[in-house]
């Protein structure tokens, strides 16, 4: 498969690095926002302006807490040519394709215990559609203060998963409660990009605990220094899983009040990958978790996804669309467009 398009952005201001990044990524942008269109149009009963109506709605809360991120989209959508509500689509699909939703992604913590260098690796495997991997693009950005951030979204978002000079990583799973609804509060491309300009890790940690949020969201933090925590938010309230020997594991269910889930389905690509990472305690490294996130046990319900025709397994247009290793002491994240079963993973330094 072809690797995704790389983008580098430097400013010295949110709206000029959006700008720079609309325009690089401008044909993938409006390819996204048509991907969009067409996936809503079949998908649920609301008008294409409804559509657009409900992600401004947004719009106050982020202008409220995170102006420069805002900021910085508005700069993206003019760098692109594309409308801002558009661009506000493509920000808040998470939050507008929430019901019902495909299980997405497995992520990992690996921490020095753990590990054969004693270093802290962040892992995912992105599950999602098919569709938008011609337009995943992976962003290098340089901010005004000196922080650099590189990580992986869709063309147009703020950012999905990623880390920083800060030594601060963050990966994301969906996850789906009783109490997600149609409200507003912080899309979470806009909380990832707002994290990813942490400077410490217990900021990076507090901003996604409180921030205000309408839908769930599970949270792989990790920091370069040896910590990790995962956070299962959902409105209202977040609970926090610590690793136990080195390693932490989730994918797209509650763990600790298994009473909030509102999914039914099969659970076990979290504890699959546990289960992988620690048969080699102790001498974990990336050559090994790349191997780990190939796999296929429990397929169609396997850590590397795949479309499906299995009866009751069926899965169109859905696969892992892309693969994720942050090697923190490196400072260097490891790529593989599609599943990693079938591609090559390439080294991007921070």
């Amino acid at each position: 498969m072809v690797p995704f398009q790389f983008i580098h952005v430097k400013a010295d201001t949110p709206y000029e690095c959006g700008q720079q990044y609309g325009m690089q990524a401008k044909a993938k942008i409006h390819a996204g926002v048509l991907v969009y269109r067409e996936y809503f149009a079949k998908t649920t009963d609301k008008s294409w302006d409804e559509i657009k109506q409900y992600a401004m709605s947004y719009v106050p809360v982020i202008e409220e807490t995170m102006p420069e991120v805002l900021e910085e989209a508005r700069g993206i959508a003019d760098g692109a040519g594309v409308s801002f509500d558009e661009l506000m689509v493509l920000n808040c699909r998470y939050e507008i394709t929430k019901f019902p939703k495909t299980p997405e992604c497995t992520t990992a913590a690996v921490l020095p215990e753990a590990t054969r260098e004693h270093v802290t690796y962040l892992v995912k495997n992105w599950d999602y559609k098919q569709a938008v991997i011609p337009n995943i693009v992976i962003l290098h950005i340089e901010q005004a203060d000196g922080t650099r951030i590189l990580g992986l979204t869709e063309a147009g978002q703020m950012l999905r998963e990623g880390f920083n000079s800060h030594g601060i990583g963050l990966c994301n799973n969906m996850i789906q409660s009783v109490y997600d609804d149609w409200d507003v509060g912080i899309p979470v491309t806009f909380l990832r990009r707002k994290v990813l300009s942490c400077t410490r890790f217990e900021q990076a940690r507090d901003t996604l605990v409180h921030a205000k949020r309408s839908v769930s969201n599970n949270m792989m933090l990790a920091g370069c220094n040896g910590i990790a925590v995962d956070i299962e938010a959902y409105p209202g309230g977040a609970n926090m899983l610590a690793p136990t020997g080195g390693v932490l594991t989730h994918a797209n269910h509650f763990v600790m009040h298994q009473q909030l889930d509102s999914r039914i389905g099969p659970k076990n690509r979290d504890t699959r990958l546990e289960t992988l990472l620690r048969a080699r305690q102790g001498e974990i490294d990336v050559p090994y978790i790349m191997e780990c996130m190939k796999d296929h046990e429990y397929y169609p319900e396997s850590i590397c996804a795949h479309n499906s025709n299995l009866p009751g397994y069926e899965l169109k247009d859905f696969m892992t669309v892309a693969s994720l290793i942050i090697d923190f002491a490196a400072e260097t994240a490891f790529i593989c467009a599609g599943p990693p079963c079938e591609g090559e993973y390439i080294p991007y330094r921070l």
